[in-house]
C-alpha cells in the first residue's frame, strides 16, 4: 500500500524562502507532503495551538537554521522556531536539523543584529547539534542533503504516514467481520495450545530430573560455656545435588501467591537435602543460616526462563503459561497419594 509522509519544515520565513523553496521541491520529489510556515508565514501566540497540531500529525520534522533567530515568545523568550524544535523532539519526533556552515558569510540583512538574540541563535544550533544535524552550504546544497536525509530517516524510522482513502475499499460485509473473529478465536486458541507445550529448548537444557548442583553458605555456631547464647565459629561453604523439578517444584508455589520469589523456601531445600551428610565437630555445635549461592540463584532464574517456565515482567519475575501447567502437574496429588507423600515428592526425598 502506498504511503505519503508529511514532513514539518521550521525555519525563519523571509530570509530563508529561497531555501525552502528547494526543501520543498525535495520533499515533493520524494512524494512526501510538506507542512509548516506556508500555513502560517508569521506565527502568533493564537497561532501555537495550530502549529502543535500540525507537528503532532506530522511523521518527520525537520528545522532550517540560518543567520536569524526570529520573531520570539512573550513569556517563553524563545523564538517559536525553537519552540517548534524543542515540541517536536518532546512528542517524539523523529527530528533532523540542516545548520548553515557558516552564517559570518550571509548578508548582513539575514543576520541577527542583536547581542541578545546572536546569543541565543547560538544556543540554538549548539541544541540541534546534540542530535541528527547536517551543515550546508547553499540552497541547492540543502535540497540534496534534505532529501538524502529524509530517506534514510524514513528507513530508519518508520512512520504511519498517510494512506489515499480511495485505495480502501468499501466497508467489511457481515459475512466478513463474523469470518474475521472466528479467525481471531482459532488463532487465540492455538496461542493458547502453544503457550502449554514443552519448548524446543527442553531437548537439549538440563531440566526435569537432571540433577544441578547448589552451592551454599552456612554458619557454624557454639553454644558458649555458661548455655545462655550462642556464638559463631565461622562460615562454610557446601555443595549438594537437587533435581530441577525439585527445585521448581518449591520455588513455584511462591510465583503464584506473591508474583515473585525469595531465597527462603529454597534455602530450606537445600538444607533438607544436605543436612544429612554435614556433621558437627563440637560437642554443642549448630549450623543454621543457610543462604544459596547468588550466581546459583541466578542460574536458576535464567535456566528456567529459558526453560520457558518462568518471565521477567517489569523486573517481576512470574509463571509463564507453560510453567503455571508445569507446576500444577508437579504439585497435583494423584489419585491414591497422600499429601504426606506428595511433600515427601516435593522435597526430594523418598516417601515412606
Amino acid at each position: 500500500m502506498e504511503k505519503r509522509y508529511q514532513v514539518f519544515v521550521s525555519s525563519t520565513y523571509t530570509d530563508l524562502m529561497e531555501e525552502r523553496s528547494e526543501v520543498m521541491q525535495a520533499l515533493l520529489e520524494l512524494e512526501c507532503m510538506p507542512s509548516g510556515m506556508e500555513l502560517f508565514p508569521a506565527a502568533t501566540e493564537s497561532q501555537w495551538a495550530w502549529i502543535t497540531k500540525v507537528i503532532d500529525e506530522s511523521d518527520y520534522y525537520l528545522v532550517i537554521i540560518s543567520g536569524r533567530y526570529g520573531s520570539t515568545h512573550r513569556d517563553t523568550g524563545l523564538s517559536y522556531t525553537e519552540m517548534e524544535y524543542r515540541y517536536a523532539v518532546d512528542a517524539g519526533k523523529p527530528v533532523v536539523a540542516f545548520l548553515h556552515e557558516d552564517p559570518s558569510a550571509l548578508q548582513q540583512k539575514f543576520c541577527e543584529q542583536a547581542p541578545d538574540k546572536r546569543a541565543r541563535l547560538d544556543a540554538f544550533r549548539d541544541l540541534a547539534k546534540t542530535r541528527l544535524c547536517k551543515m550546508y552550504s547553499s540552497p541547492a546544497d540543502l535540497g540534496a542533503k534534505v532529501s538524502r536525509s529524509i530517506t534514510q530517516l524514513k528507513k530508519q524510522h518508520p512512520a504511519i504516514g498517510w494512506v489515499r482513502a480511495d485505495t480502501f475499499g468499501g466497508a467489511p460485509s457481515a459475512e466478513d467481520v463474523l469470518k474475521l473473529r472466528e479467525d481471531n478465536d482459532r488463532l487465540r486458541a492455538q496461542v493458547a495450545s502453544l503457550s502449554l507445550a514443552p519448548p524446543e529448548s527442553a531437548a537439549y537444557l538440563a531440566c526435569g530430573e537432571d540433577p544441578v548442583t547448589l552451592h551454599f553458605r552456612v554458619t557454624r555456631k557454639i553454644q558458649n560455656e555458661k548455655g545462655t547464647g550462642w556464638r559463631k565459629l565461622c562460615d562454610q561453604w557446601e555443595s549438594v545435588d537437587v533435581s530441577w523439578d525439585a527445585i521448581f517444584a518449591t520455588l513455584a508455589p511462591e510465583f503464584i501467591e506473591r508474583h515473585r520469589v525469595g531465597r527462603w523456601s529454597l534455602a530450606d531445600l537445600v538444607w533438607t537435602q544436605a543436612r544429612g551428610d554435614l556433621t558437627l565437630k563440637y560437642p554443642g555445635e549448630r549450623l543454621t543460616d543457610v543462604a544459596v549461592s547468588s550466581d546459583d540463584w541466578d542460574t536458576l532464574l535464567l535456566q528456567f526462563r529459558a526453560l520457558n517456565m518462568l518471565q521477567c515482567v517489569d523486573g517481576d519475575w512470574q509463571l509463564t503459561g507453560y510453567g503455571d501447567n508445569y507446576a500444577a502437574k508437579l504439585l497435583g496429588v494423584p489419585k491414591g497419594m497422600k499429601t504426606r507423600a506428595m511433600d515427601a515428592r516435593r522435597s526430594g526425598e523418598s516417601p515412606a
